[in-house]
């Protein structure tokens, strides 16, 4: 097992933005892994673990999101992420 984190760069698919289905479905997600996943966007960090933190990074559709996982399931928790979030 790596220390080193993992990460991706995504695009926002989902047309109404960061909003309370894609993010039920990520904290969801994430809730299933070991590993430590956080979402940025503008400057502003949410562990993919919390609803409200994720609410209040405000990503709209095209928004560019950093994905960063770390932890023993780090490379397969990053990839459900940006899977989650590609999608529209």
């Amino acid at each position: 097992m790596s220390d080193e984190p993992v990460r991706r760069q995504v695009t926002l698919a989902n047309p109404n933005g960061l909003h309370l289905s894609p993010i039920s479905a990520l904290v969801k997600e994430a809730m299933n892994h070991e590993a430590e996943l956080l979402i940025s966007f503008d400057g502003n960090i949410a562990n993919a673990k919390s609803t409200m933190e994720l609410m209040l990074l405000g990503a709209t559709c095209g928004a560019v999101l950093s994905v960063e996982a770390t932890g023993v399931d780090a490379e397969v928790a990053a990839e459900a992420a940006v899977r989650l979030l590609s999608e529209p």
